[in-house]
């Protein structure tokens, strides 16, 4: 999502000079040796991290990276990634997300596009990335080369340098259309003017009220990669009141289960195939694992159906959350748990700040009820991808930005979310929507996963 903005229009990040509330340097100074991370059999604390992120910035500085640099960042969940994000916080320095599974080849695309100075990754094998021009490589294991850093080496450095960062991260995400290259969605520019800063300021409100969050200490389990926003903004949560991220790498439903149990989590966000592998375990399986710390369960990616949602709802509680966004626009809104009885199969109840149209393909605006394209208007709508020109007229027109997905608006403002432009069939002249007909399948009880 994009879900941050830079201080000024050169991209940079007013540095902080004491603790901001709800970061890591808050709580390594309040709760040191509370735990912010945990991994398996290991965790790391606030003490540990916030010490660590200083000795990685200071190297980072030492090789030339400043505020308002990018740096790309290739990694898996795990501690290096959350030590080297919080460096490039302390720093100021735009973090340019990589998806793991890429190639170095198609990595090196998003690096140069997006102007990166070097790259920070956790690969198995990072002599693939030998003879290639990506600047710095700061790497864990492997043995150094010009212009590579080990973390290691980092982390054993004595000279130690304080340093503050905002709680929120600076990124560059990574859309990953279907045809071509992927493009890159810049942090927002600041607001211009008192009346925008007043509208992003409500909509952030409204964004941080609806998912509810849990109440005191907060225990996220993170189960979603780092190279897209939800991954950051669920550590991100847990941070805010000092609490701990599990972390879940590998996916693996039983798993998830046990965690939620043993660590007493009271957050976690999910794609919907998640809960479905969930859902497939046997129900000696389900039964045995305690649920009765979650408050807030969260999903997105893709529509929930109803049959999974009051699946969830039983076997979790009145919890789940269903949210609404995308890269170019961040997020549109989200559908409480009482949303879900009041308005079944409802998609999005808008945010403040937001502003949504369903329109034809000549942009008219349909009435309430009618099928149509959905654009939106909110306070982060780019107006150009990274190293390109303005959108045009046809993807972005006043304010609005075409998503491309379908859907319509009801009497109260609730987005129903029917599929997506391009899966659209039209035959015998009556438009056709695959999930639709996924729907269906995926009530009957003999069908786990299905795709038209």
């Amino acid at each position: 999502m994009r879900n941050s903005y830079a201080d000024d229009h050169k991209g940079r990040r007013r540095m902080l000079k004491t603790a901001e509330s709800g970061s890591p340097e808050e709580w390594a100074d309040r709760t040191p040796d509370a735990v912010a991370v945990r991994f398996g059999n290991r965790s790391l604390t606030y003490a540990d991290w916030n010490e660590r992120a200083n000795r990685v910035a200071e190297g980072l500085a030492n090789v030339g990276f400043s505020n308002g640099d990018r740096i790309g960042m290739r990694f898996r969940l795990g501690f290096m990634w959350f030590v080297v994000q919080r460096a490039c916080q302390k720093l100021g320095v735009v973090q340019v997300t990589v998806n793991y599974r890429l190639t170095a080849e198609e990595a090196l695309y998003i690096l140069k596009d997006s102007g990166a100075k070097g790259l920070a990754c956790d690969d198995d094998d990072p002599e693939a990335w030998l003879g290639l021009d990506i600047g710095v490589l700061l790497t864990e294991g492997a043995q150094p080369s010009r212009d590579w850093l080990r973390f290691e080496d980092l982390l054993a450095d004595n000279r130690l340098v304080t340093r503050f960062g905002p709680a929120r991260p600076q990124m560059v995400i990574y859309t990953s259309g279907t045809t071509g290259n992927p493009k890159g969605v810049p942090p927002a520019d600041p607001p211009a003017s008192l009346k925008e800063q007043q509208r992003l300021d409500s909509y952030l409100r409204s964004i941080a009220r609806r998912p509810q969050r849990p109440e005191g200490r907060r225990v996220v389990m993170l189960s979603l990669p780092v190279h897209h926003g939800a991954g950051p903004l669920a550590a991100t949560v847990a941070t805010e009141t000092g609490g701990t991220t599990v972390l879940l790498s590998p996916f693996d439903a039983e798993e998830a289960l046990r965690l939620i149990e043993e660590h007493k989590v009271n957050m976690w966000t999910a794609v919907p195939t998640m809960l479905q592998r969930i859902r497939s375990l046997p129900e000696e399986t389900l039964s045995k694992y305690d649920m009765s710390s979650m408050r807030t369960l969260v999903t997105g990616a893709a529509p929930v159906g109803s049959d999974l949602a009051s699946w969830a709802v039983q076997h979790f509680g009145p919890v789940l959350w269903e949210t609404y966004g995308l890269s170019e626009a961040n997020m549109i809104g989200a559908v409480s748990p009482e949303d879900k009885i009041k308005k079944p199969g409802s998609s999005a109840k808008i945010h403040d700040g937001v502003q949504v149209s369903i329109i034809d393909s000549d942009w008219k605006e349909l009435p309430c009820g009618k099928i149509g394209e959905i654009a939106v208007n909110t306070p982060l709508v780019l107006n150009n991808y990274i190293g390109k020109p303005p959108l045009d007229t046809e993807t972005l027109r006043d304010g609005f930005y075409r998503t491309g997905d379908v859907g319509y608006l009801d009497e109260d403002g609730y987005l129903f979310i029917t599929d997506r432009m391009k899966d659209m069939i039209i035959a015998g002249g009556v438009n056709i929507y695959p999930a639709e007909i996924e729907k269906v399948l995926a009530a009957h009880d003999g069908v786990l996963s299905c795709a038209v």
